[in-house]
């Protein structure tokens, strides 16, 4: 991101420009806030076991979709990668989210990195996930590989981790926030 003077941002997107003041708020999902970076993971794990030798992170509700669709999965190693976050703007599915973001590869992410942000805010401390209520959104793909919304989200005494595939006609509504991978070449 660059300032191009004026109150103006521009940021870029591989070959596409956006400047954030030219962004028409009617029809923008999406608003880019900031980036952080998820430590590389070096082995593979079975996503169960996060829950299992967890000691740090306070979770309240795992729901059964979400152990269903992602207890028996094994995620392999992964380098260090950024995530950016977005403020979602208005009331929208999946669907139109994704394709703002440039589609399902561009979205995909890991639990491994959603559960990373949670050790920085084990006991829902103020940090790079909101703690107020709302959704943290992530794209991960379950053990069938189907594409989920992975919701986290601090319910007071703990964390709540659920996972609704992308095809449901689940409507998010504003406040919430999504997050997926920095590709390659864009400006963190």
């Amino acid at each position: 991101m660059e300032s191009i003077g004026a109150g103006g941002w521009l940021f870029s997107y591989g070959e596409m420009m956006l400047m954030i003041d030219q962004l028409d708020r009617r029809t923008a999902l999406l608003e880019p806030l900031e980036t952080a970076l998820v430590p590389a993971s070096t082995e593979p794990i079975l996503i169960r076991n996060y829950f299992k030798q967890n000691t740090v992170v306070q979770f309240s509700t795992v729901f059964a979709e979400f152990k269903n669709r992602f207890f028996d999965k094994t995620e392999g190693s992964s380098a260090e990668l950024a995530y950016r976050k977005y403020k979602l703007l208005c009331t929208s599915a999946d669907a139109p989210i994704i394709a703002e973001l440039g589609g399902a590869g561009k979205v995909e992410g890991t639990f491994a990195a959603a559960f990373a942000f949670l050790q920085r805010q084990p006991k829902g401390q103020a940090g790079f996930l909101q703690t107020g209520g709302y959704a943290n959104i992530f794209y991960v793909r379950d053990k069938k590989g189907e594409l989920c919304a992975l919701r986290v989200g601090w319910a007071g005494d703990g964390w709540v981790v659920d996972a609704i595939l992308v095809s449901d006609p689940l409507a998010w509504h504003g406040e919430h926030l999504i997050f997926c991978p920095v590709s390659a070449g864009w400006d963190l």
